[in-house]
């Protein structure tokens, strides 16, 4: 077994992880397009209002901007290093559960099995997670529908 598997995984890291396979981190730098607009227009109501509107202003400001400047940061690091570490997996693991994990890994298995090359990415699994995750909620719709060859017999 690989050494630190067992270990118990950081809330941090899980929460990392959680948001990184989740549906709202599909493209890291969008969210600099709505920053700015909102960024000027909090900076303009800062410059043109009294002293207690500004430092208003300036904090709703830096609420904004501190997330969206780390969300920056994290974009070009994943940029830099798209390979996932077994840190990252073992925070995955523990973020969506054993069975979507597992899951996810037969997915990437079925893409890449053929490949002695293939690293993990962290965008792949991201994406197998939700492939999973898709999976799953599709058999819970199709469990809670009717079959034709019921419907046809109660007709």
């Amino acid at each position: 077994m690989i050494r630190g598997v067992t270990d118990p995984v950081p809330w941090s890291d899980r929460m990392l992880a959680r948001w990184e396979v989740s549906r709202f981190a599909v493209v890291p730098f969008s969210i600099s397009l709505f920053a700015a607009p909102i960024s000027w227009l909090i900076l303009l109501l800062a410059l043109f209002s009294g002293r207690r509107s500004a430092i208003m202003a300036v904090l709703l400001l830096i609420i904004w901007a501190v997330p969206v400047w780390l969300d920056q940061a994290r974009g070009w690091w994943l940029a830099r290093h798209p390979h996932a570490s077994p840190r990252w997996l073992r925070a995955v693991r523990a973020a969506v559960g054993d069975a979507v994990f597992d899951d996810a890994l037969a997915h990437l298995k079925i893409l890449h099995g053929d490949d002695p090359g293939y690293r993990i990415e962290r965008a792949h699994v991201a994406n197998a997670v939700q492939v999973a995750w898709n999976a799953r909620r599709k058999g819970r719709q199709q469990a809670e529908g009717i079959r034709l060859d019921d419907a046809v017999r109660q007709a």
